[in-house]
C-alpha cells in the first residue's frame, strides 16, 4: 500500500504537446522540483508528449501515468480523462487524429471572423511548437502580441468564448461515446472538473448514473477551480457512487488561471488510497 506520508500526486497536467508552457521533459523536472511521486500528462486530444514524458519520469524516479484530455459535448465543454493510454489504441488515435484536423479547420475559421471584424490575425501570427494544433489559447496569445487584448482572459471574454463575436463551435461527441471507447480500448476514463460545467443538467445523479452505465470509472473531485465545498461534494459522491477518486492541478503555466503544480495534495487528504486504487484499476483495465 502507498505511504499517505511519502506520495505526492498530481494527476492533470499539460505540455507544449497541447496548450502548456513547458516541453514535456521540462514539465517533468518541474515536478520533481516539486517532488512528486505520481504524476499523469493529460494533454488536449493528443499523445504526443507521453513518450518524452515517461522518459523524464524515468529519469526522475516519477512514476508516470500517461493521459489524454478529450473535450465532449459540444459548447457544454464537458471534459473526459482518459488515463492508460498509448499509441497502441488505434481506435483511440485515430479519433485524435480527426479531432487534431477538425481543431486546425476551425482554427482558420476564427481568424476569419477576427479578420472579418477587423482584426487582422494570421496563422503565421500564431506561436506553438511544430506537430501541435492551434486552439483558442494560442489566438488570445496572438491577440496579445499585437496589442488588441491585455490578457487571455479578456481576449475570451471579448472574441473568443462562448457566444462571443469570433467563437466558432467545436464538432460535438458525445460523453457517453468517449466513455465507450475508453473501456473498449482498456483506458480508464474519468470526469473531469465536474464542478466546471455549467449546464447543471449534466451533473446531477441521474446524468452520472448514465455516464456510470457507460462505463465511466472516476471523478476529478480535487481541482482549481473547485472550492473545498465542492471538493467535499465530489469525493462523497464518487465514494457513495463506488467511483475512482482523482484529482490534479490542470498545470498549463506559471501564474495563468490554472493551479500551480501539485497544488491539490494539500487538500486531497486520502491520496494515498485513491491513488492506489486508481492503480490498481489500470491493472485491471488491462486483465479484461
Amino acid at each position: 500500500m502507498l505511504d499517505q506520508t511519502l506520495l505526492r500526486a498530481d494527476l492533470h497536467m499539460h505540455s507544449t504537446a497541447s496548450d502548456g508552457e513547458l516541453t514535456p521533459s521540462k514539465l517533468l523536472m518541474r515536478a520533481a522540483d516539486a517532488t512528486l511521486t505520481h504524476m499523469a500528462l493529460t494533454d488536449h486530444e493528443t499523445l504526443d508528449g507521453i513518450w518524452e514524458a515517461a522518459a523524464a519520469a524515468n529519469q526522475h524516479g516519477i512514476t508516470f501515468i500517461p493521459g489524454v484530455e478529450i473535450n465532449t459535448a459540444g459548447r457544454e465543454h464537458v471534459h473526459v480523462l482518459l488515463y492508460f493510454v498509448d499509441n497502441s489504441m488505434r481506435e483511440l488515435t485515430d479519433l485524435l487524429d480527426r479531432m487534431q484536423r477538425e481543431r486546425q479547420e476551425r482554427c482558420g475559421k476564427i481568424l476569419s471572423k477576427l479578420n472579418d471584424l477587423g482584426i487582422m490575425i494570421r496563422m503565421d501570427d500564431l506561436s506553438f511548437k511544430n506537430g501541435t494544433v492551434c486552439g483558442r489559447p494560442h489566438v488570445a496569445n496572438a491577440l496579445i502580441k499585437r496589442g488588441y487584448v491585455q490578457t487571455i482572459h479578456e481576449a475570451f471574454d471579448q472574441y473568443l468564448d462562448v457566444d462571443k463575436p469570433a467563437y466558432v463551435p467545436r464538432k460535438p461527441y458525445e460523453t457517453v461515446f468517449i466513455i465507450q471507447m475508453a473501456r473498449r480500448i482498456g483506458a480508464v476514463p474519468v470526469l473531469a472538473h465536474p464542478g466546471l460545467i455549467k449546464n447543471r443538467n449534466l451533473t446531477t445523479s441521474g446524468a452520472i448514473s448514465r455516464l456510470m452505465d457507460a462505463g465511466l470509472m472516476g471523478i476529478e473531485a480535487y481541482h482549481p477551480s473547485h472550492d473545498d465545498a465542492t471538493c467535499c461534494y465530489w469525493e462523497q459522491f464518487a465514494r457513495q457512487a463506488g467511483l475512482l477518486i482523482t484529482g490534479g492541478s490542470d498545470y498549463h503555466a506559471d501564474n495563468d488561471t490554472h493551479g500551480s503544480i501539485g497544488s491539490e495534495i494539500k487538500r486531497w487528504t486520502r491520496m494515498a488510497e485513491d491513488v492506489q486504487r486508481f492503480l490498481d484499476a489500470s491493472v485491471i483495465m488491462k486483465a479484461l
